[in-house]
């Protein structure tokens, strides 16, 4: 057989297959609907029902579809509820959404740094700067309305501070903490105070268009547990101590303000308070922190 009856044959035989894809390709789209949760179809009479439960960001979608299979069907009413949900950190948020609707989230992941204001005598002694780690909402409870979310939560904050090389942190037989100044020939140097928190922060956002998105509000702080750790190496010997159980002021209030970009931000954080209470320990306060925040997709 030469190539040329080959290519005859080849073509007599696509051909069917090539009208049924031509054929195929001009039907109409009825729907399209994004990563649907559940897909249910059904035989009503002489009617093919499909039902859709749930769509990529919309876990409350509803559709349903009909048709009989002599014409191109219809379209019957599309349903949404308002459900309690909750969101993981990047999904999309209801502060796009005009309904109102409550959900359950978690959000806010957040690394910062900063600096603050010591007592005239301990300037040159505390240094001037700390970090912090934490996330705003372990789980927060949110109300939206108008691109807007109204919502309370819980999380976690870790902050750390630090002092300048020869000094290390004290604590007297009272718990009162103090500094003490040590020998110029240390090596390997470190002297933290941390001090973790509960918090609980009552937050509104409002969403800027599609993508854009800002938030403010106070936090109320539960200060539970502060410790403070020296470390240093002197000749072939190393010395670590680490204290905890401090006088650190129990309860706080902070504010924040965060803008994001499809859930990607900056935020700026304040704290006016003393993290001692009076008299236990030098008086450090006026606390800001500038860092990058994790919100959520589309907060």
């Amino acid at each position: 057989m030469s190539i040329k009856h080959l290519i005859i044959l080849l073509a007599i035989f696509l051909l069917p297959l090539l009208m049924l894809a031509q054929e195929t390709s001009t039907i109409d789209t009825v729907k399209v609907v994004n990563k649907p949760d559940r897909v249910v179809i059904t035989e009503d009479g002489q009617e093919v029902v499909v039902n859709i439960d749930g769509a990529y960001k919309d876990k409350d979608y509803k559709y349903e579809y009909r048709a009989k299979p002599s014409n191109k069907g219809f379209v019957t009413e599309q349903t949404e509820n308002h459900k309690l949900r909750f969101e993981h950190p990047f999904s999309k948020c209801d502060t796009t959404r005009s309904k109102r609707s409550f959900d359950l989230f978690l959000s806010d992941l957040y690394f910062g740094w900063g600096g603050n204001s010591v007592e005239a005598g301990n300037r040159d002694i505390i240094k001037r700067s700390h970090s912090e780690i934490g996330i705003l909402n372990l789980i927060g409870l949110g109300f939206n309305f108008n691109h807007t979310r109204i919502s309370i939560g819980m999380g976690l904050n870790w902050a750390n501070y630090s002092l300048n090389k020869p000094w290390f942190w004290t604590r007297n037989n009272e718990g009162i903490v103090g500094l003490q100044a040590t020998s110029d020939q240390i090596d390997k140097y470190h002297a933290r105070l941390g001090v973790c928190s509960m918090q609980f922060p009552l937050l509104i956002n409002q969403s800027l268009g599609k993508h854009w998105s800002i938030g403010a509000g106070p936090i109320l702080n539960w200060n539970y547990y502060a410790s403070f750790g020296n470390g240093y190496s002197e000749g072939n010997s190393d010395y670590n101590v680490s204290t905890h159980g401090l006088y650190q002021r129990k309860v706080s209030f902070d504010y924040i303000g965060m803008i994001s970009w499809r859930g990607i931000g900056a935020y700026f954080r304040y704290a006016p308070q003393s993290v001692f209470k009076d008299g236990f320990g030098p008086e450090i306060k006026n606390r800001w922190t500038l860092g990058i925040i994790l919100r959520g997709w589309g907060f």
